[in-house]
């Protein structure tokens, strides 16, 4: 008896943990959720790894222990639902914004990608859905073909703002929850590509966890969604 009354003990002390999957336009915003959840949950663990939502999606179906998939987009959670690798709803959390930046010079109009430069940044437009929406102006703007030998493809958009940064390639495409407030963007108006409506969904593995629950639930509550807000992101209702 008493050994058991000391295991409980022990649980209690240590808490909770709960590993996400996140796409990487969320590194920032996030980080601050996190933070401001485990305000409320001081003795637990929440463990984020960030990519590209295709590379975690694939890593997902591969059995990878993730307890929530907190993608770029919604078709790949509603993918998981539909192959029978989770039953748990699909929830839209936020729309994501695309943007135009330069590390070195201002960026006024979409006019920029018809200046001269080396290498324009894009994430795969197969993994991110942020590069799908890159390419989605590019062709809108004919200038897909013309600018074919300048595109350096990124992983996720991540990885493509980073190619930014370090100047690797002078302009590119990234996520406004990306940019720092002296960034050089521009906001990319949304008749230029489709909604990017990002959404989450509990995995097998994370269904049956109260932690992983009510974190799902913070990203959707009042304080969640201001955070999203203050990142950048558009949350509901939604214009469109």
């Amino acid at each position: 008896m008493r050994l058991f009354i000391f295991a409980l003990l022990m649980c209690s002390c240590f808490g909770a943990q709960i590993k996400i999957a996140a796409a990487a336009n969320l590194s920032q915003a996030l980080k601050a959720i996190k933070t401001a959840f485990l305000k409320q949950h001081p003795k637990d663990k929440v463990l984020i790894s960030f990519g590209s939502s295709g590379q975690l999606f694939n890593q997902i179906t591969q059995g990878a222990p993730y307890d929530l998939f907190i993608s770029a987009d919604k078709a790949r959670p509603l993918r998981l639902v539909r192959g029978g690798y989770t039953s748990y709803p699909v929830q839209v959390y936020a729309r994501g914004v695309l943007v135009l930046w330069s590390a070195t010079k201002p960026v006024k109009s979409l006019d920029a990608l018809r200046d001269s430069y080396d290498h324009l940044a894009i994430a795969n437009p197969t993994l991110a859905p942020y590069g799908r929406a890159g390419m989605e102006v590019l062709k809108k703007l004919r200038l897909a073909d013309t600018l074919q030998l300048k595109i350096a493809e990124a992983n996720s958009v991540g990885q493509a703002t980073s190619y930014v940064a370090s100047q690797a390639a002078q302009l590119g495409f990234s996520a406004l929850s990306l940019m720092d407030k002296k960034a050089h963007y521009f906001v990319i108006p949304q008749e230029y590509y489709s909604p990017i409506e990002q959404a989450m969904v509990l995995t097998k593995w994370g269904g049956g966890k109260k932690l992983a629950k009510e974190f799902e639930s913070f990203i959707l509550s009042a304080k969640g969604q201001a955070l999203l807000k203050a990142y950048g992101y558009l949350i509901a209702p939604f214009d469109n």
